[in-house]
């Protein structure tokens, strides 16, 4: 299974149902789309869509990757293992635009 598939896979068992939010110490501070749901809404537009925005790039940059949201997760989805796994994937696919 490839990183694409992986979190996809893991993305789609996402209920939104928002336990997760109550914890995140970045959802106190910024908006929505900075806290976990917003960031996995972000990595599934990005996957499925391939639509990614500057400020979606940026919610998922600022998650601490505390995994407070994890912990909260009612489906046990690793939303912290997510976003790091999607930063990378994210840096592989700007490092081949660059070779290219």
């Amino acid at each position: 299974m490839t990183v694409f598939e992986s979190l996809l896979n893991e993305t789609s068992r996402c209920t939104f149902c928002g336990f997760c939010e109550h914890v995140c110490p970045t959802l106190i501070k910024l908006t929505r789309n900075y806290g976990p749901r917003g960031r996995v809404t972000t990595i599934v537009l990005a996957l499925k869509n391939n639509l990614i925005t500057e400020e979606s790039i940026k919610g998922i940059y600022t998650c601490l990757i505390c995994g407070a949201c994890t912990s909260e997760c009612p489906a046990g989805i690793r939303i912290h293992e997510i976003i790091r796994e999607f930063r990378h994937l994210m840096k592989k696919m700007n490092a081949l635009k660059g070779a290219n």
